[in-house]
């Protein structure tokens, strides 16, 4: 009860603050006017195109084709005069110029002097495509020049369907020719026909000789090859024994060398055994002469010193048992050391004669043994010597004429060697040169097999073109006389020519269609028109604590002041929309109560901003209008804003108002207008959230003051 109290109280104040009641009247108002203004206009954006001025020059001097002129140029200008598609005015270059200088024209259309040329060479090797200049003065209107890019495309179309015109005409023109070309062609082709026939059975022929030649080719190809691996074994073979006969070469001249040191060394030997021979008898005279003799005397000389040596060794043992008696018979006599010296020497030089004497008695039987020796044993051994050397020189002779021959053959076998070797390796060359000239006769031929084999597959390849040909050329005979037939049988008459320059009509249908211009603002009007009219009332509606109030009482006191202006605001505003300007509107219902509970989602955000911030807040919620001009669909579909303004437009609340009130009015969309009216009903409780907490907080720092 209190509530409701304090409520009319505040209504109360309007009343007797008359100042205060004309501003929220006045506020009220705003969006009425606004709305009323923008959404009175029942007339579109191109209802008036003709008033736009655009300057049309035309320079083109014509051309002829054929025997008819061509003046396209001409031509543009009588259309366009004909129609009203904008403001055009027909000036001269200089003209146009310093119009547009002045900003007289929003476009300058220049159609060049060669441009009627450029159409009469479309059926040219090189045709050359038609030139239109076209100035666009875009800083006076942005609208206007997005206005005059589709004139121009309009233009460009007609253009375009009038050269398709002009060469379907000429090919219409050259179609009897063509039919007659068709004529002459099929009897030529039925020739080509015949041709190819006959090209095919010298084709078949000629590939079924290279065909059957084949086997002997390959038999020639393997057979090189076999003579190429018998050259290159016997190549082999004689280099590998090239060393050998080198060494048997190298041998036999050794051979010889030996034959040739045999042969002086049994000369040597020849002549050592005749001096053999000589010293032979010498031998045997001094053995017989001299040797025996002296061996005789020898063993008689023996004897005497046998004798000789005996008597002296008994005299010396006399001597020594005379010294030894002596030395017993005057023990009183002094003996020197040399007394006892010549004692010792007897008795050395007695044991001496002993020996000798028993030596000499052999040596007295050896020197007889020798002369019996001498005289019996080497004597005769000694004539058996000489009689041996006598027939060993004999023979020796034989040898050294042996030798002599062996020399000689040696000589004659190195002689041989040597021209063996040399024939040898003129054998060897001979068969590395045999050897190279099989392997070309082998590459040769197995080339020739290859290309053999490539001109088998080659004739059998154009064998089959041939035949092809022929196949073609019969159909393309018959084909030709089809198309002579058919071409012959074109309609070429006017609408021909109309249907092939502009073969495709455009039938343009729409759904959810405006009835006019202002019905597709109509969303954004609205929505700017409930927010600033919230905005501007926020200004002369007192936001103070009243007295003896909680945080509470004083959030919903005010919020219902202005909810309430907002839900009037939304009422009018409805009013004059719906029953005088009569705005068209799929879904009335729905309408209505968007329009209302989006008004009141306005004023709890309004009164969050004016809360926080007094009037910065105020200023802030301006500022928040500005930012949602151009990135809530207003003026260009969110779908096609940057990425970045795209995703901020998600949490601006002015997006979904938009698209909630566009599925309402024009799209018979219930159930998105709803979806929409949801979101901003959840941006309400926000800010209604964020209100109720700014007041508590307030509300505490006032009690506290006071209690301080």
């Amino acid at each position: 009860m209190k509530l409701y109290q304090l409520f009319v109280s505040e209504i109360g104040k309007l009343k007797t603050n008359k100042a205060i009641l004309v501003s929220v009247i006045a506020a009220l108002l705003v969006p009425i006017v606004y709305a009323g203004i923008l959404l009175s206009a029942t007339w579109g954006p191109y209802d008036y195109l003709s008033n736009l001025p655009v300057a049309v020059v035309n320079n083109d001097i014509g051309a002829v084709s054929g025997d008819a002129p061509v003046n396209v140029g001409a031509d543009l200008v009588d259309e366009l005069k004909a129609g009203e598609d904008l403001g055009w005015d027909f000036v001269t270059s200089t003209e146009a110029m310093k119009g547009l200088q002045k900003n007289d024209y929003y476009m300058v259309i220049v159609i060049p002097e060669d441009f009627s040329q450029r159409v009469t060479s479309v059926m040219d090797p090189d045709p050359a495509k038609l030139e239109l200049e076209y100035i666009q003065n875009e800083g006076l209107n942005f609208l206007a020049s997005q206005v005059t890019n589709s004139a121009i495309e309009k233009i460009r179309e007609k253009l375009a369907n009038k050269i398709t015109a002009e060469y379907t005409s000429q090919v219409f023109a050259s179609l009897d020719d063509v039919a007659d070309g068709f004529e002459k062609a099929a009897d030529g082709s039925r020739q080509l026909a015949d041709g190819t026939t006959q090209l095919h059975n010298g084709t078949t022929q000629l590939n079924t000789s290279v065909t059957a030649k084949m086997g002997d080719i390959t038999k020639l190809a393997d057979g090189t090859q076999e003579l190429k691996t018998g050259t290159a074994l016997l190549l082999h073979t004689l280099k590998e024994k090239s060393a050998d006969i080198t060494k048997l070469s190298d041998g036999s001249k050794e051979l010889h060398a030996g034959t040739v040191t045999l042969k002086d060394g049994t000369n040597q030997i020849f002549d050592g055994l005749v001096q053999a021979k000589k010293g032979s008898e010498d031998l045997q005279t001094g053995i017989d002469g001299r040797l025996v003799p002296g061996s005789k005397k020898v063993a008689d000389g023996t004897i005497a010193v046998r004798d000789g040596a005996r008597q002296l060794a008994a005299g010396a043992k006399e001597l020594i048992d005379g010294l030894e008696q002596y030395r017993t018979v005057n023990p009183t006599v002094r003996v020197g050391p040399y007394y006892q010296q010549i004692i010792d020497g007897a008795k050395k030089i007695s044991t001496g004669l002993d020996k000798l004497s028993a030596s000499s008695v052999g040596l007295a039987d050896g020197a007889d043994q020798i002369a019996v020796g001498l005289r019996d044993s080497i004597s005769p051994g000694i004539g058996r010597l000489h009689t041996g050397l006598s027939k060993l020189v004999d023979g020796q002779q034989q040898v050294v004429a042996g030798a002599t021959q062996l020399e000689v053959g040696a000589k004659q076998l190195a002689d041989g060697n040597s021209q063996v070797r040399s024939g040898w390796t003129e054998l060897t060359n001979g068969v590395a040169i045999l050897d190279n000239g099989a392997a070309q006769i082998s590459d040769g031929n197995m080339a020739v097999k290859k290309g053999w084999q490539t001109l088998a597959t080659g004739t059998t390849e154009l064998n089959n073109g041939a035949k092809q040909i022929n196949e073609g050329s019969e159909e393309l005979a018959t084909g030709l006389r089809e198309g002579e037939e058919k071409t012959s049988n074109i309609s070429t008459g006017d609408r021909n020519i109309d249907m092939f320059s502009s073969p495709v009509e455009l039938t343009n249908g729409k759904v959810n269609e405006y009835e006019y211009y202002r019905d597709s603002t109509a969303p954004y009007i609205i929505t700017l028109a409930l927010f600033v009219g919230i905005l501007i009332m926020s200004l002369f509606i007192d936001l103070k604590k009243p007295a003896n109030v909680s945080g509470r009482t004083w959030f919903l006191v005010k919020f219902a002041k202005l909810a309430s202006l907002a839900f009037a605001q939304a009422v009018l505003l409805l009013v004059v929309v719906l029953l005088i300007l009569q705005l068209s509107v799929s879904n009335l219902f729905g309408f209505i109560i968007f329009t209302i509970l989006t008004s009141i989602v306005f004023s709890a955000i309004v009164l969050f901003l004016a809360a926080v911030g007094g009037n910065i807040g105020r200023f802030m919620a301006l500022v928040f209008v500005v930012l949602q001009l151009s990135t809530t669909g207003a003026n260009l579909p969110i779908e096609m804003l940057p990425d970045g303004l795209r995703a901020l437009s998600s949490y601006l609340p002015f997006t979904y108002s938009i698209e909630g009130l566009k599925s309402l009015i024009t799209l018979n969309d219930i159930g998105n207008g709803m979806f929409k009216l949801a979101i901003l009903l959840g941006y309400a409780v926000i800010a209604v959230t964020l209100t109720l907490t700014v007041y508590f907080i307030k509300y505490r720092k006032e009690r506290q003051y006071w209690e301080v």
